[in-house]
């Protein structure tokens, strides 16, 4: 087991125990759990361009230890939340019974566009508590929305 961690971003939270979940009450117990705050990665989406473009263009391109073709698989078949730490300058896979996997900082860029193209999972990058704060009471409504879907 890799651990576990809660996100919580301004409006959800996320855990992380080799299962992914949608949070909706208090935890009682958190002993053990790394807590991260977060809020919802930017992602770029392109008008027509689909999945199917990056996989025929770019399968073969290595991410980390990945294609694109084997990392789009993983993502398309999996729950999985990927945090992106910007201090750290890592990127974080954490797919559901599966583990943590680690991409490179430096496809980030390219990663921004992949995954806007993706059907499933949660998207975060890393905040402080007073970002997450600033928002709340902020009257702006943001260009990136908060995508979870658990099929």
């Amino acid at each position: 087991m890799a651990g576990k961690f809660l996100f919580i971003t301004k409006d959800k939270k996320f855990l992380y125990d080799g299962k992914v979940r949608e949070i909706k009450k208090e935890l009682q117990d958190l002993d053990g759990v790394e807590i991260r705050f977060a809020r919802p990665m930017i992602v770029y989406d392109l008008e027509n361009v689909n999945l199917r473009y990056f996989v025929k263009n770019y399968g073969q391109l290595v991410v980390g230890d990945y294609t694109v073709l084997d990392l789009v698989d993983l993502l398309e078949e999996n729950n999985f939340i990927l945090f992106v730490d910007h201090k750290k300058k890592v990127i974080e896979v954490l797919v559901q019974d599966k583990g943590i996997i680690t991409l490179p900082y430096s496809t980030l860029d390219f990663l921004r566009y992949l995954l806007a193209k993706t059907s499933r999972g949660v998207l975060l990058e890393n905040a402080t508590f007073d970002i997450i704060a600033e928002d709340q009471s902020s009257h702006i409504e943001p260009k990136h929305k908060l995508r979870f879907k658990i099929f």
